[in-house]
C-alpha cells in the first residue's frame, strides 16, 4: 500500500516554525499519515525540527525567509499539504496551527528536543556552574530593546515613543542583573541585539551561540529569565521553567499594542503549558520586577 505523505509548510520566526513542530505527532495518530515532512524558513532551527521522532525529513528554504519556498519539493507527492499563515495571537500559536491543520483535539502544548550529544556537555557545564551553590539562570542577551516601562496611564494614552515604548524607555537592564548576579549565576543565551534571524544563519551548530546548543544549556538551568520570543519558546520547550516580563507583550500585541490589539493576547510560555512558568505585571518598576524575579528562583 502506497505511503500516505504529509507536508507541512511552517510559516514565521524561530518560534513559530518549533510550536509548529507540535502537528506531526497529531498529523500522524489523528489524520492517519505514514510520513509528515517539513519545509522551514530558517537553518538555525533545522536539528530542533528534525530531532523530532513524529517529523520524517526536513527541508529548508531555498533563502533564509518566514514563508519559505523550495522549489525542489515535489508537492505532488503528498496526499495533504498544510501551508502555515501568520498566527493571530487569539489563542495560544500551537492550538491555532493545528486548528489550521484540521486537527479535531487540539493542544497548546509543543515539544523541544534538543541533542543529546550536546546536552551532556551542558549538563556538566551547568554543574560545574552550580559548585558555589547559587542557582545557574539562563539569561536573555538582548533583554533591555525588549523591554519597555511604563505606567497603567501612559499605557491608557497610548502615546508611543518609537523603539521606546508608550513610557518613552527601555528598562535598566544592567542595573537589575546587577542585582541578580548577587544571588545567582547567569549565563546569557541568546545572541547580542545587533544580531537577527537572518544574520545568524551560517552558524554551525556546534557554535556555543547556536540555537540548538543553547537549547542544551536552557535545558539544564534552573531558569530562564527575559521577554516572550524565540528563546523563551524554545527553554519552555525542553522543560526549563520561564519568568517573562510582561510588558514586551503588552506593548506590542495588547488591548492597546502597537502592532496589534489584542484583549487578552495568548502568548508566553504560561500560556501553553501553565505552571511553574511565570508572567510579571507589565507595569513593575524595575526595583518590583528585580525583587519578583528573585522571590521566585529562591
Amino acid at each position: 500500500m502506497e505511503e500516505s505523505r504529509c507536508l507541512v509548510i511552517t510559516c514565521g520566526f524561530f518560534g513559530d516554525i518549533l510550536f509548529a513542530t507540535s502537528l506531526a505527532d497529531k498529523l500522524k495518530s489523528e489524520q492517519g499519515f505514514d510520513v509528515v515532512d517539513y519545509l522551514i524558513g530558517f537553518p538555525q532551527v533545522y536539528r530542533l525540527v528534525q530531532n523530532n521522532k513524529a517529523i520524517d525529513n526536513v527541508y529548508l528554504s531555498t533563502n533564509p525567509s518566514a514563508y519559505p519556498t523550495n522549489n525542489s519539493i515535489d508537492q505532488t507527492q503528498y496526499k495533504k499539504v498544510v501551508t502555515l499563515q501568520p498566527l493571530q495571537f487569539q489563542v495560544p500559536p500551537a492550538y491555532e496551527q493545528q486548528q489550521l491543520a484540521g486537527i479535531k483535539n487540539p493542544s497548546p502544548v509543543y515539544h523541544v528536543h534538543s541533542e543529546p550529544e550536546y546536552d551532556k556537555v551542558a549538563k556538566a557545564y551547568i554543574e560545574e556552574l552550580r559548585h558555589g551553590g547559587k542557582r545557574v539562570i539562563a539569561l536573555m542577551s538582548n533583554w533591555q530593546p525588549k523591554t519597555y516601562i511604563f505606567t497603567p496611564e501612559q499605557y491608557i494614552a497610548g502615546i508611543d515613543v518609537p523603539n521606546l515604548g508608550y513610557g518613552g524607555s527601555h528598562r535598566d537592564i544592567p542595573s537589575i542583573v546587577q542585582k541578580l548576579q548577587e544571588h545567582f549565576i547567569l549565563l546569557e543565551v541568546g545572541v547580542p541585539p545587533q544580531y537577527d534571524q537572518h544574520s545568524t544563519a551560517t552558524l554551525e551548530d556546534n557554535d556555543k551561540k547556536s540555537l540548538l546548543f543553547e537549547a542544551s544549556l536552557m535545558k539544564f538551568c534552573d531558569a530562564f529569565v527575559g521577554t516572550d520570543g524565540g528563546l523563551a519558546t524554545i527553554a519552555a520547550g525542553v522543560g526549563t521553567k520561564t519568568i517573562i516580563t510582561g510588558d514586551f507583550n503588552l506593548q506590542l500585541y495588547g488591548w492597546n499594542g502597537v502592532i496589534k490589539k489584542i484583549k487578552q493576547p495568548r502568548l508566553g510560555p504560561y500560556e501553553y503549558f501553565g505552571n511553574p512558568h511565570i508572567v510579571l505585571d507589565p507595569y513593575f518598576s524595575d526595583e518590583q520586577l528585580t525583587q519578583a524575579i528573585i522571590n521566585n528562583l529562591t
